[in-house]
C-alpha cells in the first residue's frame, strides 16, 4: 500500500506549497527542463510543480493512477503502455510523487527515485516524439472506388 499524498488534513502547507509555481503547458516543455537523475530531489519537485495533477485528474484519480504506474514500474521495470506519450498522465504521476514525499517530509527511497526517473525518461520520449515530423502516409495503390 502506498502513502496517499493527496489527502489534505488542514495542517500548515509545506514550504513548497507556499510558493506559487508557474504552470508550464506541454507545448512549452523542453528536454532542458527535465531533472537529471543525479540532481537533488528538489529539482524533481521544481519540475513537477510546473503541472498540477490534481487540477487535471482530481485527487483520487491522480493518486490511483500514480500508484498503479508505480506498482507497474517496480514490478515490470518499465513505464506501462497506457502512459506512453501521454504528457498529462506522465506529468500527473511525477507531480503526485513529488507531493507524496513533500507530505511525508523526507527524501524518497531508492525505488521511488528509480520510478520517478523512469517517468521523466518517458516524458523526454514524449517530448521527442512530439518534435518529430509526422510520418507521411503511404499512397493507397488501389484505384478510387465510385
Amino acid at each position: 500500500m502506498h502513502d496517499d499524498a493527496g489527502d489534505r488534513d488542514g495542517s500548515a502547507p509545506h514550504q513548497h506549497e507556499q510558493v506559487a509555481h508557474e504552470q508550464v503547458p506541454h507545448e512549452r516543455l523542453t528536454l532542458a527542463m527535465l531533472p537529471h537523475p543525479r540532481d537533488p530531489f528538489e529539482e524533481v519537485v521544481r519540475f513537477a510543480y510546473g503541472y498540477d495533477g490534481y487540477a487535471r485528474f482530481g485527487t483520487r484519480l491522480c493518486g490511483e493512477m500514480a500508484n498503479r504506474a508505480m506498482d507497474h514500474v517496480l514490478q515490470q521495470g518499465h513505464v506501462p503502455d497506457w502512459l506512453h506519450n501521454d504528457l498529462d498522465r506522465l506529468r500527473a504521476c511525477v507531480w503526485f510523487e513529488a507531493r507524496r514525499w513533500i507530505v511525508l517530509k523526507r527524501e524518497p527511497d531508492t525505488r521511488s527515485l528509480i520510478y520517478v526517473h523512469r517517468l521523466v525518461d518517458a516524458i523526454a520520449d514524449a517530448i521527442e516524439a512530439r518534435a518529430r515530423p509526422e510520418a507521411v502516409p503511404a499512397v493507397d495503390p488501389r484505384p478510387d472506388r465510385p
